[in-house]
């Protein structure tokens, strides 16, 4: 049989491989850049009402151990299921500035097969009780916005994050001008780089002053963030936390702001330091009644006087200290009042 082409064949072919040649180009530029994408957003851990909620929308409040993975990832990554089996369900997972991607990855894997939710948070020397506002910017467009991006946008992990921005940074100076206009940057930039996960915010003065947050100070921050997606923590460290008296008003007065926080790290009775000790049994005891949630400082990885806030002496199986006993198994502790989010 002859095959008979006309012109108007001629063109419908033509039109037809165009359309094709379009659809796959639209196809790798999707695969490879995630364009065109088809596929809603990852659901995200997210506040409503000055309270966290999980990706689907049920209350969680915090009852978690810190890691200090960034200083040892190798030695500290056993420590992941062992802070699990617990019953911890968060852990907020320290990484120092030369953490690669490859350790956060092997982290965040570990963490999604145990169905862990982890606060990812940066620990640095000039970070920590520091307020070089140059210094935050550089670590958050090098690592937050830099190194560590594509791994924590990666859709898997998306469910389980928190960022926590920066240990402990910012001063009470100057009326937290410096403060308040750095994080209002940093809460933009990360945005815009497309993190939709709550954003941490550590309070000023080595994270231990509940004021960086009260007197509308942690509103004008929940304001700066477009998601309206900021979660608020206070460590209860030293003088500022030294007696009921002033863990009380501190819980209270953040509480009467309406926004959502947590301790992110707290003290302990055998730590002294500037002859002041924090009651941590009496902190968990107030946290439970009034539904806050905390993370206690720390899995293992302390040292000189802070060694007494080791919880375990071994990285991957429990070994408690006294520390580790009151955490965990304390009335108020992990295993009494801990509630998983999956």
């Amino acid at each position: 049989m002859k095959l008979r082409i006309t012109r108007l064949s001629v063109i419908l072919l033509t039109a037809n491989l165009l359309l094709l040649g379009l659809a796959g180009c639209a196809s790798l530029w999707r695969d490879r850049f995630g364009l065109f994408a088809d596929q809603a957003p990852s659901p995200v851990f997210h506040v409503e009402g000055g309270t966290l909620l999980t990706p689907d929308g049920q209350p969680f409040i915090a009852r978690g151990i810190n890691l200090q993975y960034g200083d040892r990832p190798k030695a500290a990554y056993p420590a992941l299921a062992a802070i699990h089996d617990q019953g911890a369900n968060i852990i907020r997972l320290e990484l120092r500035a030369d953490a690669s991607a490859h350790d956060l990855r092997r982290a965040l894997n570990r963490a999604v097969r145990l169905k862990m939710p982890v606060m990812v948070m940066l620990w640095e020397k000039d970070v920590t009780c520091g307020h070089d506002s140059d210094v935050l910017r550089h670590y958050a467009q090098d690592l937050w916005r830099g190194r560590w991006s594509q791994v924590l946008l990666d859709r898997k992990y998306q469910p389980y994050l928190m960022l926590n921005i920066a240990n402990e940074w910012g001063s009470s100076n100057n009326g937290f001008r410096d403060y308040l206009a750095t994080y209002r940057e940093l809460i933009l930039a990360l945005r815009a780089r497309g993190y939709r996960m709550p954003l941490v915010i550590d309070a000023a003065d080595c994270g231990q002053n509940p004021a960086s947050f009260t007197d509308g100070r942690g509103a004008t921050l929940e304001a700066a963030d477009p998601l309206h997606n900021t979660l608020f923590s206070v460590h209860a460290y030293n003088r500022p936390w030294a007696d009921h008296v002033k863990i009380d008003a501190n819980l209270a007065a953040l509480q009467a702001t309406g926004l959502p926080f947590l301790l992110g790290e707290f003290g302990s009775r055998q730590l002294v330091e500037d002859g002041a000790a924090v009651d941590h049994l009496y902190m968990m005891q107030r946290a439970q009644a009034m539904g806050i949630g905390w993370i206690a400082w720390s899995w293992k990885g302390n040292g000189g006087p802070s060694q007494v806030l080791d919880m375990s002496k071994r990285y991957g199986r429990a070994e408690l200290t006294q520390h580790g006993q009151d955490v965990i198994n304390g009335p108020d502790g992990i295993r009494a009042t801990a509630k998983a989010a999956f």
